[in-house]
């Protein structure tokens, strides 16, 4: 794989590529933001290491910018900290968050989980860009836009449209918000996390008439969400 590391500490940095090109993967190391979009423009990122003091700004502003426009997957370095912060940082744009001083093994294994889910087939509309049409929703995976009745357009972030095409996907069924978390952002140990209930909000101010009395992105009491054509 290609990946770039993007961190101010020169020797953490070093000694990840080092781990990294080990392993068989080709890596480049950013110090200034400049170098992060140079290379996502020319399509030759699979992965972003993002330290969260990186480019003189909070890392976590500039994880969001980068989710707000691409579709790469993103692990977030941090010193310990609360879980609040974690959970922050995930609701930025964040694939998973790693804990600096790191295991060597332990980054190797997030990353390969991390890469088996962007392969998984729930995750790759991105891939195959074929539109899905269910009940009055279209959805246009390259534009990241759905459009309502046929003729009312709402633009989505990256994260909106793996939530919404996942419900779509699974219209009628009963979703749990540890079944989304897992899904749509990978997260498996993030306890009592509102990352779920807050883009669903999103999703229902986009696509309902009504998003106090919605009527396809339902809630089931004690259950999870459905989306209902």
């Amino acid at each position: 794989m290609n990946i770039t590391i993007s961190s101010n500490d020169a020797m953490y940095a070093k000694l990840t590529c080092f781990l990294l090109e080990d392993a068989g993967n080709e890596v480049t190391m950013a110090t200034e933001d400049q170098t992060i979009w140079l290379q996502l423009q020319r399509g030759k990122v699979d992965l972003i290491l993002l330290d969260e003091d990186f480019g003189g700004a909070k890392g976590g502003e500039i994880c969001n910018e980068i989710r707000s426009q691409y579709h790469t997957p993103i692990i977030y370095m941090m010193e310990p900290g609360p879980m609040a912060e974690r959970v922050r940082v995930l609701k930025l744009g964040a694939d998973d968050v790693v804990l600096k001083p790191y295991n060597p093994y332990e980054l190797l294994a997030r990353i390969e989980a991390v890469m088996r889910r962007y392969g998984d087939d729930s995750l790759r509309i991105y891939m195959t860009y074929h539109p899905l049409n269910v009940g009055p929703l279209r959805l246009d995976p390259v534009q990241r836009r759905v459009v309502v009745n046929g003729s009312r357009e709402e633009t989505l972030t990256e994260r909106e449209f793996q939530l919404l095409y996942y419900l779509v996907q699974n219209a009628s069924c009963i979703l749990s918000s540890r079944q989304l978390l897992q899904q749509v952002w990978g997260v498996e140990d993030v306890a009592e996390s509102n990352l779920v209930p807050v883009y669903i909000g999103r999703l229902r101010r986009k696509i309902e008439h009504d998003p106090l009395k919605p009527n396809h992105i339902v809630r089931v009491r004690d259950m999870g969400y459905s989306f209902r054509p």
